[in-house]
């Protein structure tokens, strides 16, 4: 596993934005590669877009899209998220338990029969609706009409992209499948965070900021979400045609200061308040870097 190498503190603001600019420019030349290789393969007119949780999946479909546009392509993008199921139908499922019991990465939370569905459609050149899921209110609020055309490209993104039986019928059609995920751990000054911790503390930014979940929340379902990563993800990345690490040497200095504000929220009387204590004291002397210094295309803009 490759390691990349932060600072604690930068001695200037120029030198930590030039940190972040050189971080971002490495990253963006991986991703036009990446772009580069599936414009180049005129005949695919469905990408596979997969990666576990707080991969950076958003970013890469929106350089997927840039790209491919243009070249000519007309692109769409369509998450598997939005086929989740309403709350009220997942918590019947799971025997009266409430929203919190709800574990989102799981298979059995998508409407696997409209996702079908909805493939074919798109490769029929005629209408479909596609559903829009709001994690706010844990529900469908609404649909989007498609009308592709025969040269269309659509864009599938969303974890269960690399599940066995998503990855079936998504094999049926001229398809490429492309994978995202932090893949290397960051030293800071001996203080080292490893790929999937990194991915952990993406998450409790990104759901407190835009899921409305706590980070209690969050870090109970933490254990599910690694759970359903080593049965249903991890196993099946070699089978995918493209790979993406997309770990920032600079991410956790950009995610101190959420964190500080986010973890201070957690009662002292929590179970989980030796996992808050532990991450508090281990990015305590981190200098934050503002997101100010982050390109306006930036990665980290789906977690903050």
């Amino acid at each position: 596993m490759k390691i990349l190498k932060s600072l604690k503190r930068f001695e200037t603001d120029e030198i930590a934005r030039a940190f972040v600019a050189s971080a971002e420019k490495d990253f963006e030349e991986r991703l036009d590669e990446i772009a580069k290789r599936v414009c180049d393969d005129h005949s695919v007119r469905l990408v596979a877009l997969s990666g576990p949780s707080c991969s950076g999946k958003t970013t890469t479909a929106n350089k997927l899209i840039s790209e491919l546009e243009a070249n000519g392509r007309k692109v769409h993008v369509i998450s598997i998220d939005d086929f989740f199921y309403d709350k009220e139908v997942l918590a019947e499922r799971n025997k009266g338990n409430t929203e919190l019991k709800i574990d989102y990465d799981s298979i059995n939370t998508i409407d696997f029969e409209a996702l079908v569905e909805c493939v074919r459609e798109v490769f029929s050149d005629g209408k479909t609706l596609v559903p829009r899921f709001d994690f706010k209110q844990g529900r469908r609020v609404g649909y989007v009409e498609y009308v592709p055309d025969e040269s269309d490209l659509f864009i599938f993104e969303g974890i269960q992209a690399i599940y066995p039986e998503v990855a079936e019928v998504f094999k049926k059609y001229p398809s490429v499948s492309v994978y995202i995920c932090a893949m290397s751990a960051v030293d800071l000054e001996g203080t080292v965070f490893e790929p999937n911790e990194i991915r952990f503390l993406r998450r409790i930014v990104r759901d407190y900021n835009f899921r409305g979940a706590s980070p209690e929340f969050s870090m109970f379902l933490w254990e599910s979400v690694r759970h359903n990563e080593d049965v249903s993800i991890f196993p099946y990345v070699n089978n995918c045609d493209m790979h993406i690490n997309s770990t920032l040497p600079f991410e956790i200095n950009i995610l101190k200061p959420y964190l500080d504000d986010i973890l201070a929220k957690v009662p002292p009387e929590s179970e989980f308040i030796e996992e808050t204590r532990r991450i508090i004291e281990k990015i305590k002397d981190i200098e934050p870097i503002p997101k100010e210094y982050l390109a306006k295309d930036s990665l980290y803009n789906e977690f903050i």
